[in-house]
């Protein structure tokens, strides 16, 4: 036995959760689907000449809970509830480098603002939507809140339903990029949306909470070099639209000291109702975004997430925080608000 090192920061956890690993992969994971017997796979040369995308799109999105508040009638509590932000967003790069990458309009694309705030309320209790104002508002701007009810009745179904909401964002946007441009490529921070046909929508996951795989599998998954990736297997779903292909793929050799599989990503590809049709297809891109991807992946130095956190996903998250505002001042004007109204 030897203790590794995870190299990502301690404030992000870690990017494995598995505690188990199987003897037999699960049920709905067909992994003979490319090769009957897995190995590690160096993509083509000319992998990334094979597809011809005119734009590459990294989407994410980012929430904070900004203040806990209690739903309260006459001093007797009647519900929990949470104020917080989230925002979604993209970048728009260019896949041959000929030009600057740049953020994207969210609100051309959705007809909604990028940025939403929203109170969460439990037990399904809501109020009005409310405003706070600031003798400081021609600097600050005025905050508008959405008030969202949640049936569930414990303290974080609240923090649930901000989550919700921001997923629910960023899979309406994946859909106005994949109708708006049909010969783009778009990335989403985050595994595929499974909606039927986005099938140039490509779901990056930077965390590994459960192995569909089993051990045999994951053996070659461990011995992954830089540049490689696995074999693509197939998840089946009762909804036959929802079926994707996933694959491995590291971005950049571990050092001895750290654990085997640092570096990994899983990638998420559109199958469908018909994945036989789609596996061609799907493995040209699987060699393209395994030759692609690397190249866009941080340093130690640039994220305390790298290898995995890429270069265009960290520009974003730094974008959304900064239009999402300054924590520290955003409490103080809800402070400021409830002081003056009593309650929200």
């Amino acid at each position: 036995m030897q203790l590794r090192l995870d190299p990502w920061a301690a404030e992000y956890n870690t990017a494995y959760y598995a505690d188990n690993v199987r003897d037999v992969q699960s049920d709905r994971v067909t992994t003979d689907i490319e090769y009957d017997t897995w190995q590690p796979l160096i993509p083509p040369d000319d992998a990334l000449e094979k597809l011809d995308y005119d734009s590459l799109f990294f989407t994410d999105g980012s929430r904070r809970t900004e203040a806990r508040v209690l739903l309260e009638d006459d001093n007797e509590q009647v519900a929990f509830g949470a104020i917080g932000t989230y925002g979604v967003g993209v970048v728009d790069c260019c896949p041959r480098g000929s030009r600057r990458a740049v953020f994207t309009d969210v609100a051309a694309l959705t007809g909604r603002e990028g940025v939403q705030r929203l109170c969460t309320l439990s037990h399904g209790r809501t109020l009005g939507d409310f405003e706070l104002l600031s003798d400081f508002e021609r600097s600050l701007g005025s905050l508008n809140y959405r008030v969202e009810p949640d049936p569930e009745t414990d303290a974080d179904a609240v923090l649930r339903r901000l989550q919700f909401k921001m997923l629910e964002a960023e899979r309406n946007l994946a859909v106005q990029l994949s109708r708006n441009h049909p010969g783009a490529l778009i990335i989403g921070d985050g595994s595929h949306p499974r909606i039927d046909k986005l099938p140039n929508v490509v779901g990056y996951v930077k965390t590994i909470h459960d192995l569909r795989i089993a051990r045999q599998e994951l053996d070659v998954v461990r011995r992954l070099e830089e540049g490689q990736r696995s074999p693509l297997y197939l998840i089946d779903s009762p909804d036959t639209n929802q079926r994707i292909f996933e694959f491995f793929l590291r971005l950049r050799d571990p050092r001895p000291w750290l654990y085997t599989l640092a570096g990994m990503v899983r990638i998420q590809i559109y199958a469908g109702q018909n994945p036989d049709a789609r596996f061609d297809e799907a493995q040209k891109l699987a060699d393209y975004l395994t030759r692609l991807l690397p190249t866009f992946a941080s340093k130690q130095h640039q994220d305390p997430r790298a290898p995995q956190q890429l270069l265009p996903i960290r520009a974003l998250e730094s974008e959304l925080r900064r239009r999402m505002g300054h924590p520290q001042i955003i409490r103080r004007r809800i402070t400021e608000f409830l002081s003056r109204q009593g309650v929200v």
